[in-house]
């Protein structure tokens, strides 16, 4: 399967800079997943098409309540937007 191009705007590599290294690998992680498949992570409602904004919520350890979370967009055809980067006290699924 094909990449998809992914670029970070001015607020995500400001958040990103604010991360530690482990969470910066996690974030390398999760980015590697959405350049897969733009739809694994929760759709948004409301976005205006044919973009549509999602966030992407992963656990810093496998026995951690901890995550981070990847805010981002996607259109068609021309790629995925990170939007920001936040640390998340647990994961809710």
């Amino acid at each position: 399967m094909n990449e998809i191009p992914l670029e970070e705007a001015e607020p995500a590599r400001k958040a990103f800079g604010d991360l530690t290294e482990g969470e910066r690998g996690v974030v390398r992680d999760a980015l590697t997943a959405i350049a897969r498949d733009p739809s694994v992570g929760r759709e948004i409602p409301g976005w205006r098409p044919p973009s549509v904004e999602y966030t992407y919520t992963t656990p810093l350890a496998s026995d951690s309540a901890e995550a981070i979370t990847v805010v981002y967009t996607h259109t068609p055809g021309l790629g995925v937007t990170v939007v920001y980067y936040f640390r998340d006290p647990q994961v809710v699924d």
